[in-house]
This record gives structure tokens, C-alpha cells and sequence, in this order.
């Protein structure tokens, strides 16, 4: 089974100008949004059941609660400029 890639712009069109403006200007912003679409690859890999990206319900689970929180700090940061 194939899990689609939800990149962190497809949940978020309403922040397409100020996505764009802070991944020029907010090197810490530019690294959380690699750092979101990174796990969310993982985590589609992990549940496509893809060959060499079997992990535990737990490890996923983790992997899950880091991409919320990275979510989170995001909005957090576009909802503030």
C-alpha cells in the first residue's frame, strides 16, 4: 500500500507567501521545514511498508510526535509575522 507525502504547504496554502518570505529569511524556519518534510517521507515510507523501512509502532508513534511538534513551532512562527 502507498502512503501519499503531505507536504507541510499542502495543509498549510493560507501561509504560501509567508512560507515563502521566512524560508528566505529564517535560517531556523528553513531547517524546521526540512526537518518537517523529512519525517513526513519517513513516516510515509514506514507506513507504505516500503522494504528497509519497517519500524515498531513505537518508533513511528515517536516519529509522528516530532513531525506534530515541528508542526506546531511552524505555525506558531507564521501565524507571528
Amino acid at each position: 500500500m502507498i502512503i501519499d507525502h503531505h507536504p507541510f504547504l499542502s495543509g498549510n496554502p493560507e501561509f504560501t507567501e509567508a512560507i515563502q518570505l521566512l524560508k528566505k529569511e529564517n535560517t531556523h524556519f528553513s531547517r524546521l521545514l526540512r526537518e518537517y518534510e523529512g519525517l513526513d517521507m519517513e513516516i510515509c515510507r514506514a507506513e507504505s511498508l516500503i522494504p528497509g523501512y519497517l519500524m515498531s509502532d513505537i518508533e513511528l508513534s515517536q516519529l509522528k510526535k516530532e513531525k506534530l511538534h515541528i508542526k506546531d513551532a511552524l505555525v506558531a512562527m507564521l501565524q507571528h509575522i
